[in-house]
């Protein structure tokens, strides 16, 4: 990726914005929060490689980090004995209706679980584990130096044009991240403000719709004519709940949500500390399908 140059703001979204929704969690965040992710070298590879756009796991308020200002700060708060001469973080405003929750594992691990709920740090940083979703619009992917230099790599333009400079794109999963019906129809979407951009997939888009790649049209609609939700499909596999993250109708790729010993279980692959996938599960072994729409809830 070649590198990018600007500012990110951290004011958490106007109050304005703060009006279009409220977010299901147990935080009390602002439904626009600034979050940060640290990345690990694999995820960090897939953004660049593949134009990765999913997130989920731990996460931190961004402003609650500002004073952790070199690599290895950061990488010392979160749990990690190395000090790397570089580490990656992508911030991005809270999507609207993905879900941060309390990090429930107590049990001692290979990898840090924050039992306090907080960073290891003199800092009070708490720490959120993040619904698995899609990156909301405008996300930077940052590079933080061992001598507190920061670099901006990069930035998600949305699901239609993903990251810029990455070397690879693919059309984002139905199962993860915002959706918005308009018209009657449903559709990928990602939210700005009181504006919705709506992707479709298809050869011709129609009248209204914006070319943006060979089979890729987008449109701006109000937020105020969508009904905003994600769409999320829970099962079992052996017994073992999982939630499905894209399935083209035949195999499906997974996330275990049960415990680190059940995703061993299944032969899952840790993606990152505490994050267990499995692909190309063939649908007909999931059971106890689940489909549930969590919409964004509107202010009366």
């Amino acid at each position: 990726m070649e590198p990018l140059t600007g500012t990110l703001h951290t004011d958490g979204g106007s109050a304005e914005r703060r009006k279009t929704g409220v977010i299901r969690s147990e935080t009390g965040l602002t439904v626009r929060a600034v979050l940060q992710k640290l990345l690990n070298a694999n995820l960090a590879r897939v953004i660049v490689e593949r134009g990765y756009d999913q997130v989920g796991g731990i996460v931190v308020e961004a402003r609650d980090v500002t004073g952790l200002r070199t690599a290895g700060e950061i990488a010392e708060a979160f749990g990690f004995r190395d000090a790397p001469q570089f580490l990656d973080v992508v911030r991005f405003e809270l999507p609207m209706c993905a879900s941060l929750t309390r990090p429930v594992d107590t049990v001692q691990r290979n990898w840090p679980t924050y039992p306090s709920g907080f960073l290891n740090s003199s800092e009070i940083v708490p720490v959120w584990e993040l619904s698995r979703t899609r990156f909301s619009p405008g996300a930077e992917y940052w590079r933080i130096g061992a001598d507190g230099s920061q670099q901006l790599l990069s930035a998600y333009l949305g699901a239609a044009r993903g990251w810029k400079g990455a070397r690879g794109w693919r059309p984002p999963s139905a199962l993860v991240g915002t959706r918005a019906r308009w018209s009657g129809e449903d559709f990928t979407a990602d939210i700005a403000g009181e504006e919705v951009t709506l992707t479709r997939f298809a050869e011709v888009g129609g009248d209204g719709w914006n070319w943006s790649r060979p089979g890729v049209w987008t449109r701006q609609v109000p937020l105020a004519d969508c009904v905003v939700f994600e769409l999320v499909c829970m099962a079992t596999l052996r017994g073992i709940p999982v939630r499905v993250l894209a399935s083209d109708g035949q195999a499906s790729h997974l996330q275990v949500t049960g415990s680190p010993e059940d995703a061993e279980a299944l032969g899952a692959a840790m993606v990152e500390p505490g994050v267990f996938e499995l692909g190309d599960v063939p649908m007909t072994d999931l059971s106890n399908q689940r489909w549930v729409a969590n919409e964004l809830s509107r202010p009366d």
